[in-house]
This record gives C-alpha cells, structure tokens and sequence, in this order.
C-alpha cells in the first residue's frame, strides 16, 4: 500500500502545473460533495447558538450636515458697491455691529429731492382743503338756498289767491289811469283858459303817460293769467335746478382735488420711503452674534444685486437638520435625546431634537418632515461636516434574545426556529418574537434563555452548484 502511496506522489510530482491544479480542484468538489451529502440526515449543516437573556434597544438613523442655527447670510440688494468694511474675516461682532457701509453717494441727491417732493404735496392739499374752498362753497349754498326759497314761494301760494291779485293790480292801475286821465284833462282845460301853467300840463301829462303803461302791464298779466303763473313757476324750478348743479359741481371738483392732492402726497412720501429704506441699507448692521466666517467681495468692487458679501455663523450653536419619514415620525418627539457621529472626526456628541416642522415636503408621494437636533457646544465640530444620527426606539431589559440569522419564516410568514429533539434529530417549532436591532431579536414564547436552537450555515452558490 505504501509502494503504491509513493508511486502515486511520484507521478504527482511529475506532472505539469495545470494538470496539478486540475487534480486538486477536482479533489476539493469531491470533498465538498462527500461533506453536503453526509449531513443528508440532518437535512442541511447547523450551527448550535444557546438563547440568552440581555437588553435590546432599537435606533432610527438619519444623515444631515452640521449648520448654524444662528446665522447671517448677506447679499448685495442693490447694485452699490461697498465704500469701507467695518470688519475682517475672523472677527468676533455682536448683534447690531457695524458691518459695512455701501457707496450712498447717489442716494443722498434722491433723498433730498424726494423730500421737498413731499413737502411741496403738502402744501398743495392744505391749499385744496383750505378757506378757499369754503367760501366758494359758501356761496354756492347760498344761491342755491334763494332759489328754494323763490321756488317755494312760487308754488307756495294758491292759483285763485294769485288771480286775485292781478285783477286787483289790474283794477288799481285802471282807477290810477282814470284818475290821471281825468287830471289830464282837468289841467289841460284851465290851462286853454289861463288858469294854470305849461309845466302843470306836462307833468299831468306824463302822469298819465306813466299810469298808461302800468296798466297796460296790469292789463297784459291779466289777459295772460294762465300762463304768466306757469313760467313763473318753471322759471324758479330751473333755476333751482342750475343752483344744485351748480353747487354738486363745485363740491366733486373740490373734492376730487383735494383726492389727486391726497394721491400726489402719498406716492411722494412712498417716494421718500423707498430711498430713505436705501440710505439705512447702505449701512448694513449684524443680525445675530457670531464670527465673520467670510467676505466674498473688496471696497468699490463693481457689484450686482444678489451677489454674496459676507457670511457670520454662530459657532457656539450648532444644529443638524434632518428629513424624518411620516412613518417614523410617531418615535421623533421634542427634547428627545439623539447620538450624532461625526465620521471625519470620529467624534460622537450628544444632540437634542428641538424643532419639529408641522409641514411636510413630498416628494415621490413620500412625505417628509424636517426636525432640528441641536448639539453639545464641542471645539472640533465645524459648519458642513456630515453626521449620522441615531434616535432611540424601542427597548427591553432582561430580555430572552437569540440571533437574527436563527429565526426562519414559513409560507405564512410565521416565525419558527431549528432544534434537535430528544432523539437528536432536526425538529422545528414555532415562536413568538418582540422587538429587534437587526442583528438581535427579543423572544416572547417558544424558546427559553440557555435553551439551544440550530442557526443554518449558508453556503455560498458555487459551492451548492
């Protein structure tokens, strides 16, 4: 047999080195066949794995850059450029310090401008509001007022009384001509026989002209009763009429102006306004306290309106944002404590959740959330340094555990576990688990602590194959 043994490794050892590396491949399949067939009658190869009581504690975790939860980020809102910087990069301001000062040169001519602008509106409304509007409404009134009064007393009083009255008018200025007719002819008479003098006749004579004519008046309002008292009435009516449109006329006028001078004065203190808010803007003050991280621009460096000037950050209040899934969110509550790992530095510091968004973003039908965790004062810890976070969950104490990698799920999705009966065969029996890390799952029924469950050793495919 020995012979035979070294006769064997001779031949080995004098072939060449493909058909020894061939000889051994075929040599390990064969093993490895022989080693899967021989475990046939336990239905696969297992490893023992004993349960064993312990604390599970289960984490959310989410990703997020560290950032400044007190921070100033300025752009340029104008076109100026910036006359003098008050400050360096590296320096320490508080809130309301001098930061920079923009070129005003231009702002200050509009300034003044705009200002007596507004001035000059001024006094226009108080000349529309003044005692020139009141007279000529005064006397607007006025008139209006006589013609009610005129037309009231048109129509106030009753046709008959008015009939009346003209035939008594055209009665008396009948007897009034009679009477000087007949003095006419009186004076005329003794004047043929010398008893009286020419100016006597002619004054009697123009009595009786004057009387002639007031009767034919007399006479033509009597004939023209009807008509004479209509006109009067439609005379005062439109006279009425042309007063209150009159007086409505001069009132819109008035108070349009007085609108256009309201209008005029509001768009020149809007005016005003708009530059005065660009002189306080070319001085650009701190919003917060903190260190100026960085001056992106130089003094009198052309600029746009949206250009980045400076940068201050807080550094002593540090925070990372991150996105929480609507799903999680019943487990991310205020004040709750959070492990924040910064890879770069290798650092772990404590953080603590201290803002809750109550307004989702979708995105893919996803709805997420943004929470705020702010963290421990920490020297090393720097502006956009990338986290991971961890969030407690779920925990146990003192509770009967086993590996992830033992539990086994039927077609029904319910979980079971390997173990040998008394006769040492593979058996399986069903369990109830609680909660798991992903490495460590809690037993609730099925398996007691020191029990011994069997864990599946998985083979990779080309060794199966």
């Amino acid at each position: 047999m020995k012979s035979k043994i070294t006769s064997i490794l001779l031949k080995f050892k004098n072939l060449s080195i493909k058909k020894k590396i061939l000889i051994v491949a075929v040599a390990i399949i064969v093993l490895l066949f022989i080693l899967i067939n021989s475990s046939k009658k336990d239905d696969g190869i297992y490893t023992d794995e004993v349960a064993k009581t312990q604390d599970i504690n289960t984490f959310y975790s989410f990703s997020g850059n560290i950032d400044s939860n007190d921070k100033q980020n300025i752009v340029s809102k104008t076109s100026l450029s910036v006359k003098e910087f008050h400050v360096e990069e590296g320096d320490f301001v508080n809130e309301g310090d001098l930061l920079f000062e923009l070129d005003d040169s231009s702002i200050s001519s509009n300034l003044e401008q705009t200002k007596a602008n507004v001035e000059l509106a001024k006094i226009n409304l108080d000349a529309a509001k003044g005692p020139n509007k009141s007279q000529q409404l005064s006397q607007a009134k006025l008139n209006l007022t006589t013609a009610q009064i005129n037309y009231d007393t048109a129509i106030g009083s009753s046709k008959e009384q008015q009939i009346i009255q003209i035939r008594n008018a055209h009665k008396s200025a009948q007897s009034t001509y009679d009477t000087a007719l007949l003095n006419f002819e009186r004076v005329q008479g003794l004047y043929k026989m010398g008893g009286s003098s020419l100016v006597e006749v002619e004054q009697s004579q123009a009595s009786l002209e004057q009387a002639e004519i007031q009767l034919e008046i007399a006479q033509n309002n009597f004939d023209n009763m009807g008509t004479s008292l209509d006109q009067s009435i439609n005379l005062a009516k439109e006279q009425l009429n042309a007063s209150q449109s009159a007086y409505d006329t001069l009132q819109q006028s008035l108070n349009n102006n007085i609108r256009i001078a309201e209008e005029q004065l509001k768009q020149a203190e809007a005016s005003y306004d708009l530059v005065q808010q660009q002189a306080d803007d070319s001085r650009v003050l701190a919003e917060v306290s903190g260190e100026v991280s960085e001056i992106y621009v130089s003094e009198n460096e052309s600029i746009v309106m949206g250009t980045p000037i400076m940068d201050i950050f807080n550094f002593d209040d540090l925070i990372v944002k991150i996105k929480v899934d609507e799903y999680d969110l019943k487990a991310i509550t205020l004040d709750k404590d959070a492990k924040v790992l910064i890879n770069a530095l290798d650092e772990t510091v404590t953080g603590k959740i201290t803002d809750i968004s109550r307004l989702a973003t979708v995105v893919n039908d996803v709805s997420f959330f943004e929470a705020t965790v702010s963290l421990e004062e920490n020297e090393y810890l720097r502006v956009g340094l990338s986290t991971e976070l961890t969030i407690p969950n779920e925990s146990v104490k003192d509770t009967t555990t086993i590996s992830m990698k033992a539990i086994q799920f039927d077609n029904e999705n319910k979980p079971y576990v390997y173990y040998r009966d008394i006769k040492g065969n593979v058996a399986t029996k069903e369990v109830t688990i609680g909660i798991n890390d992903g490495i460590t799952v809690e037993i609730l029924d099925g398996v007691e602590s020191g029990e011994t469950v069997l864990v599946p050793v998985t083979y990779p495919n080309y060794m199966v194959m």
